[in-house]
């Protein structure tokens, strides 16, 4: 297994993912990523992720419920919800770790995967 922090993406917009991703690794992760939210407990079987960057509205899973089975599974894991919808984000403030409103600025995705790091 790598020395590397795991961090898995639940995002379904492509462009996002992929700079979620990229930033990510940019701050020393391995990273895993689920374009739909239906590949995120086959990502989670692979190992305890420090970090998880999750979209509440998904093509087959509503991002509240995938974090209610993260949080289940691994309660240490530090999940943001990353959304645009407020309404909803703030229902889950008292699950979720970190809730970040879109659009995410690479700086600030970079300040939580430094900090995550720094409690690892």
């Amino acid at each position: 297994m790598s020395e590397k922090p795991y961090a898995i993406i639940v995002e379904d917009d492509p462009k996002l993912s992929t700079v979620f991703q990229m930033t990510l690794q940019q701050a020393g992760y391995d990273t895993a990523l689920d374009l739909n939210g239906d590949k995120y407990r086959s990502l989670l079987d692979s190992a305890e992720p420090a970090l998880v960057i999750l979209d509440l509205h998904l093509p087959y899973a509503f991002g509240g419920d995938i974090l209610d089975d993260i949080r289940a599974r691994y309660p240490r894991t530090v999940i943001a919800v990353v959304t645009a919808d407020i309404v909803k984000a703030k229902n889950l403030t008292e699950k979720a770790d970190h809730i970040l409103m879109k659009p995410v600025s690479v700086t600030t995705l970079l300040q939580l995967a430094e900090s995550v790091k720094r409690t690892l």
